[in-house]
């Protein structure tokens, strides 16, 4: 009896040890991973500590060109969202708010430019379907709200179709467990076409949109759909985006670019004053700062200077770009 007491006594002390060993080894590895991520995290902040983000900014002619140099537009709204028995009532309100997307993304565009004006003749003009507008009988009605409103342009919204879908995928949760997870999306799918006063058709657009709105947990794939009402500011992003796409291929077109600068040492200043938007203060002192004994300084100055050449290049092409218009 007394070498089974034994027996486990030894067993419960050498599982006692082996737990202790097991925490300390732990404790040791956590210890070495916290040292190499520190190390890291420092290595990332005395790098970043002498380098700067600058927004370049690149600005490119329009795709195409407009019969008129300024104009007036006109926008009205043929799509009767009312009528199909696809739509149900209780989604009208999306659609009229995705009319409303669609005309501040189109006055976003147009009233950037000096000499133009937007106006808004009507949201929901009834009576018209997509097909009734293919009519030779619709340039008369083109040309007439024209006429009326002293337009030089006129856009005309054709239809507008917002739906929503969804997918099943698989994630892992906390304890290690799979779940499945029902996303959904909505998709936005506006049509567009742009007339000349004498209601000749300059351009057709289709501007197919969707983004993802949010996910739930769903056992089985088993949970209903998602209103489109419970999307509406989405609906009004996506046909504001779809508008600016439509309509922006007639105008000058500026895009960010990220790009990195020196600005540690005798950096500091001269970054400071390309990042406030003076890179022509820049050239000089970086001109100098090139043919510093230091390699070093050298080589980073060329990288700064070739930097602020190409902003000011870029100011240059679209200065002149703008005033081409």
């Amino acid at each position: 009896m007394s070498a089974k007491v034994a027996c486990l006594t030894n067993l419960f002390g050498l599982t006692l040890l082996l737990s202790v060993a097991h925490r300390k080894i732990q404790t040791l590895l956590k210890m070495k991973r916290i040292t190499i991520v520190l190390k890291v995290v420092t290595l990332i902040l005395l790098t970043s500590s002498c380098t700067a983000t600058v927004q370049m900014q690149k600005t490119y002619p329009p795709e195409a060109e407009l019969p008129v140099d300024s104009a007036t537009y006109i926008f009205a709204n043929f799509y009767d969202y009312t009528v199909p028995e696809s739509i149900e009532d209780k989604h009208e309100v999306a659609y009229a708010i995705a009319v409303r997307g669609y005309i501040d993304g189109l006055g976003e565009v147009i009233l950037k430019d000096k000499g133009t004006s937007f106006m808004v003749i009507d949201t929901l003009r009834k009576g018209y379907s997509v097909i009734s507008m293919q009519y030779p009988e619709f340039a008369d009605t083109v040309r007439a709200l024209c006429a009326r409103y002293g337009a030089d342009i006129f856009i005309a919204l054709d239809s507008i179709n917002l739906w929503t879908d969804w997918d099943v995928t698989v994630e892992e949760n906390d304890e290690g467990g799979s779940m499945l997870v029902k996303d959904f999306y909505l998709f936005a799918n506006s049509y567009m076409t742009l007339y000349t006063s004498e209601g000749e058709v300059i351009d057709r657009c289709a501007g197919e949109k969707s983004s993802y709105v949010k996910s739930n947990y769903t056992i089985f794939g088993m949970l209903g759909g998602m209103s489109i009402m419970r999307a509406r500011d989405a609906v009004r992003a996506l046909a504001y985006d779809a508008a600016k796409d439509c309509l922006g291929k007639y105008y000058p077109f500026t895009e960010t670019v990220p790009v990195m600068i020196y600005s540690g040492g005798p950096f500091k200043e001269i970054s400071r004053q390309i990042i406030a938007g003076h890179p022509e203060e820049a050239l000089e002192p970086l001109r100098n700062l090139t043919r510093s004994s230091d390699p070093d300084i050298a080589r980073k100055a060329e990288h700064n200077l070739s930097v602020v050449n190409e902003m000011l290049e870029n100011m240059r092409i679209a200065e002149e770009i703008i005033n081409s218009r």
